[in-house]
């Protein structure tokens, strides 16, 4: 039944387009495949994937971490989506509220190469006080658009997320996790993960990354942020995943209100986010042409994804190093696109067409 999907990532690594990668399918309750190729580490030294192999999930944190914890406290009452975060933090620019951040509408510019400003570097790369500064820089960036306005996917703006939903909840980042995520779901995510796949050989730092964050902002504030940091096996990511789609479905009593999983899912804005979650384009998207159109997901910078098909009961992460040992394709919007990142573009779609058709010929796709 899976021979097809599997066949895809092994010529994936046969080809040269990721060194490699690991899959699981899942539905809310069980696994229903997983499969790992290829090379956690090509070099220094050669290490091949195993199923215990952790990968920087990247992006992902946005959907696997800040997501939740944003959930838990809108249904406790604690964040209110639709108020200014000014009225929290006076400094944030004005009109932008959470929920424009967790849809990518906030106005604030897609990147800034924070972890180069001379105060943070000054601070100490890594530290708290670097993690204040950066926190700070990243709420006085000038406004590309009114909040609202036009849709344009931004790390600031889930950094400045990051500030208001600390400032609420009274500490940092990964200790909110611990409270909101880790301990009503049990699923093993951390901030870093000793032996993960590694992912780029970094000129900043002078080295091949494996188990700190890959994402230069993130590493400057510690390997915390809103926007990047955590790692996970391929099965908890999926399990991460099922989790809310059991709250969704309203099938379990796991620490999310079910009503506020559905508003998250099925809120739309300026462009194709929800809250959080990203969406299915009407084309090219990268869950594929026969993903259903109320399908949420996300990917991540450094070759990971995960979509969920909420009536079927289905979710399919990909995780994978495509950005090891070099990154080639996808740091620059509108540069040449290289073909090993075009490849890598085009096997997503595919891949996901593939899992779908193995889950018609189980009887596991309803229409």
């Amino acid at each position: 039944m899976w021979h097809a999907v599997d066949a895809l990532l092994s010529a994936a690594i046969d080809n040269g387009v990721v060194p490699g990668c690991a899959l699981c399918v899942r539905t809310g309750a069980e696994v229903l495949h997983s499969a790992h190729f290829g090379c956690a580490e090509l070099r220094p030294q050669r290490r091949l994937v195993t199923t215990d192999t952790a990968w920087d999930l990247a992006s992902l944190t946005k959907v696997l971490a800040t997501t939740p914890i944003a959930l838990r406290m809108v249904a406790a009452g604690a964040l209110d989506l639709d108020a200014p975060i000014s009225e929290t933090l006076p400094d944030a620019p004005a009109g932008v509220t959470a929920a424009h951040c967790l849809t990518h509408t906030s106005g604030l510019p897609a990147w800034s190469a924070l972890f180069e400003a001379p105060a943070v570097r000054e601070a100490g790369l890594g530290s708290s006080e670097a993690r204040a500064l950066a926190l700070h820089l990243a709420r006085h960036q000038p406004m590309n658009a009114p909040p609202g306005a036009q849709h344009v996917y931004s790390d600031l703006g889930f950094l400045l997320l990051c500030a208001q939903l600390e400032a609420i909840g009274g500490a940092r980042i990964d200790q909110l996790f611990e409270n909101h995520v880790l301990q009503p779901s049990g699923i093993d995510l951390r901030w870093g993960w000793p032996g993960a796949a590694a992912t780029e050989d970094c000129p900043v730092r002078g080295r091949v990354v494996s188990g700190e964050v890959h994402d230069l902002n993130a590493w400057a504030m510690g390997g915390r942020s809103t926007h990047a940091g955590l790692f996970a096996t391929a099965d908890a990511v999926a399990a991460a995943a099922a989790w809310q789609l059991r709250a969704w479905a309203g099938v379990s009593d796991e620490g999310l209100e079910p009503g506020t999983v559905r508003r998250f899912w099925s809120h739309r804005a300026a462009g194709s986010h929800h809250l959080g979650w990203d969406g299915v384009s009407p084309s090219g998207s990268s869950a594929g042409d026969l993903w259903p159109a109320d399908g949420v997901g996300h990917l991540a910078f450094t070759g990971c994804s995960v979509w969920i098909a909420p009536r079927q009961d289905i979710v399919v992460a990909l995780v994978s190093n495509r950005v090891h040992p070099v990154v080639e394709g996808g740091s620059v919007p509108d540069a040449p696109i290289h073909p090993r990142y075009a490849a890598f573009r085009a096997l997503r779609p595919r891949l996901h067409s593939a899992v779908v058709d193995a889950l018609h010929a189980q009887e596991r796709w309803p229409s």
